[in-house]
Parts: C-alpha cells; structure tokens; sequence
C-alpha cells in the first residue's frame, strides 16, 4: 500500500461525506501537506473514494507535482457548489470564519482526529526526520567553527541560515542566536550584539516537509549537569510511560534550579516543529512506539543554558537523532 493510500485508510470515518483541508498563505494547514506533500495554495477534498485538489491557475502545473493526481484549477465558488449542504470534515483550528461562511456546509470538527493521525510517524516519514536530523547534526560543528568574538548575533543567524540554504534546505523556523546575558532569554531575536559566552544556538531545518530543532550552548558552567539530566531523562521515557513524568521529573532533579526552567521539557516534531506529543507536566499524552520529540531542558538566571535533541521512540527504547 502506497503512503498516500495508507494515510487516506486513517481518515475514513462515519457520519461524513467528505473531507476538506483548505491550506492558503493567510491561513496555512500543515494537513494538507501531509496528505498532498505538496505545500500550494488550493483545498484537499476526499470524498472517501478518490482524493482531488482543487487549486489556481497559477498553482495548478506545481500541484500536479503533489501526490494528487486530480488536480482542478477552479475558483473557490465552483468548489463551494459542490460540497454547499453536506457533512464535510474540516479542520477548524486552522479555517478562518470567512472561508467557512463561503463553504455553506455543515461541518464535522476533525481537527484532533488530524492530530492523532500525525501523532505516530509512518517508515517513510521516519527516514525524512532522520535526514533533516542528520544533516542538522552534521552542519553544527562547521557553525561552531564559525564562531568569533567578531561576530553579532544576527551575523551568527546568518551563517546558520546560509549553511541550512547551501544544503537545499530551508529553515524550520528563524535561528535563535542568544549570547551573554540575552542567553537568559527562551526566545531571544538576535540583535547587533557582539557574541559573548554563553552563547545558545536554536536551528533546525525542513527536509522533504519535515522538520529538525536542536540547540546547543557554549561556555556555561551548567553544561555538564544539564547533560547528565538529559541521559536520565531518556533512560526514563519508554512506550507507555505517561509525558508529563518526564517533565516532571526532570524538573526535580534540577533541584534549587528548577525555578529557572520555564518551559516544557520537549514537544513533537513533524511536518511541523511543534506537534504532538508534548512533554509538559499537564500533557496527558501517553508515550508511544513511532512517535518524535524534542528533551530541551533550560534554565534561565542570570545567564542562560539550554540543551535540546531529537529523537524517536520505538519498541525498544529511545534513539536520539541528533548527537
């Protein structure tokens, strides 16, 4: 069974006519992706016999290059006509109120059903995570070589950037080049700021649709305790066990420390950089065979530190992607 066959099978369900993810660039829906691999601007319609994406004429010679092989280019009213009065599957966190006004349906909240279908990762997107890991691995030392007191933040962010494009690959999210006391911030934007130990460095790129996110710190003093925390913290993470112990437990061994971890542990890497499963100590998410995750403890005092992996869960235990 083909991949796009094998994905179809999970969304077929009672109740429905059909299904439809609208993905526009005001409104992006990374379940079209997954069920074209093919990013246009258009809506994946499936009326639980034959998938078909309707498009622009300006869209339509790219989406013929998706999974899909019946492509329309035809404007939004003609498909309106169509579905206008049936039970229609839609994704409604991702739908804006004016396309659903348009549509005239009656719609069917599919939106954690979605979720769920993304939560275990298939073979096929296994071997894509993995090489966005790899090539993400294989790139930080040649950044950590880059690195000069010469240098600002945002020319730091530069190079990350170029390198991830000089690979054919594009960024899964903006760099995060954070040094002296900007280290203390999650979610710094780089300024002109000349580097200054600690450093924290977040990148991640997109291979094929889908996504790494690691970061690495140089020059605290908390590095190797953190490192140590992380180890027991994948020892801890097994098909089963529930997420939020995970963060729950690493919070406890961060001791006088903990105060400063103002995060979640982790989350689900995917099509997108934050998926399902999500690590936090409110997650009631249950630990699972297939699934990928960042650990990315981090403590933020004066000065910042923060380690993060990727991995994927299996049977046996957990591999981490990115070391």
């Amino acid at each position: 069974m083909s991949e796009l066959k094998k994905r179809l099978e999970k969304l077929k369900q009672p109740g429905m006519d059909s299904i439809a993810i609208v993905n526009l660039e005001s409104s992006p829906d990374p379940n079209f992706f997954y069920f074209t691999n093919s990013d246009v601007n258009g809506i994946f319609y499936y009326d639980f016999r034959a998938p078909k994406i309707f498009t622009s004429e300006l869209e339509h010679s790219r989406a013929r290059l998706s999974w899909i092989k019946d492509v329309e280019a035809a404007p939004f009213s003609s498909f309106s006509k169509i579905v206008a009065g049936k039970r229609v599957g839609i994704n409604k966190r991702r739908i804006s109120a004016e396309i659903m006004e348009k549509l005239k349906i009656k719609p069917v909240d599919i939106s954690q059903k979605l979720e769920s279908i993304r939560e275990i990762k298939s073979d096929y997107e296994i071997k894509q995570l993995k090489q966005a890991c790899s090539i993400a691995s294989r790139l930080w030392p040649k950044i950590e070589d880059t690195i000069s007191p010469k240098l600002t933040e945002q020319d730091l962010r530069g190079i990350v950037e170029f390198m991830m494009s000089k690979q054919g690959c594009e960024p899964s999210f903006p760099a995060i080049v954070a040094s002296g006391k900007n280290s203390r911030f999650p979610h710094h934007r780089p300024t002109k700021a000349k580097l200054k130990e600690p450093i924290v460095i977040d990148f991640g790129l997109r291979f094929n649709g889908y996504c790494s996110d690691i970061t690495r710190t140089i020059g605290s003093s908390k590095q190797r305790m953190l490192e140590k925390i992380i180890e027991e913290a994948e020892d801890k993470i097994k098909s089963g066990t529930k997420a939020s112990e995970a963060d729950i437990f690493v919070r406890k061994r961060l001791g006088k420390e903990e105060k400063y971890f103002i995060h979640s542990l982790g989350h689900g890497i995917g099509i997108e950089v934050h998926e399902k499963p999500a690590l936090s100590k409110h997650s009631t998410d249950i630990m699972k065979p297939g699934m990928t995750f960042t650990i990315e403890p981090g403590i933020y005092s004066n000065q910042g530190i923060r380690i993060e992996n990727d991995y994927l869960l299996t049977e046996k235990g957990l591999v981490c992607l990115t070391k």
